[in-house]
């Protein structure tokens, strides 16, 4: 009788984090799954038989940096109680996270591919960062400290506001005097995020 051969966990994760590697230098489309063996130290059957292509590869690659995302996000917002207070801390986590890390953040927002095909359950994965700022707005409604109407729009307008000026100082696509002051940059951002969407601007 033929044994079933068991997946290696630890490969598994280890051919993730080496192809992220490439990925932090090349662009995507620049990358063969033949190069991701030799990195790897593997074979191209090897690699196959835990990733049916490239596109499956990158694809779990991205859910491990969108769940890094989300640990970090949730460790910043853990000693919040404020709603409000919570909102700008969420958007300022999200910030920090991109800032920190950019070749991954863009990598995320940008680079990869978008999930037009998932289903709602999958779809779940990808935004729950999106997810979280939405419940922590939906507690700043109950008590009184905003004035959205609509808050999973708000959250999602206020997280693509802030990617669009992190990619900005990211590219220097921004006036120049801010390209080496991301964080100064970002902050007005995220101010008039708070500002339209909760009732007193959300102090710091």
């Amino acid at each position: 009788m033929e044994t079933v051969k068991e997946p290696n966990t630890e490969l598994a994760g280890e051919i993730r984090r080496k192809t992220l590697n490439l990925l932090i230098n090349k662009e995507p489309e620049e990358i063969s799954m033949r190069e991701i063996a030799r990195e790897c130290g593997v074979s191209a059957t090897t690699l196959y038989y835990y990733y049916t292509d490239r596109e499956a590869l990158f694809e779990e690659v991205k859910r491990d940096c969108l769940a890094a995302m989300d640990r970090y996000i949730a460790k910043k917002l853990r000693p919040v109680s404020d709603p409000a207070r919570g909102v700008r801390k969420m958007l300022e986590a999200f910030r920090d996270w991109c800032l920190a890390y950019p070749r991954i953040a863009l990598l995320v927002m940008d680079r990869f591919k978008a999930n037009r095909d998932a289903g709602k359950e999958e779809l779940k994965f990808y935004y729950r960062s999106t997810q979280l700022g939405k419940e922590i707005l939906d507690r700043a409604v109950a008590a009184g400290l905003s004035k959205s109407t609509d808050t999973l729009l708000d959250t999602s307008l206020c997280i693509a506001a802030i990617w669009g000026a992190v990619q900005s100082v990211l590219l220097n696509r921004t006036i120049p005097e801010y390209w080496d002051k991301g964080k100064q940059f970002t902050d007005r951002m995220i101010d008039l995020c708070c500002g339209a969407v909760l009732t007193g601007g959300g102090k710091k």
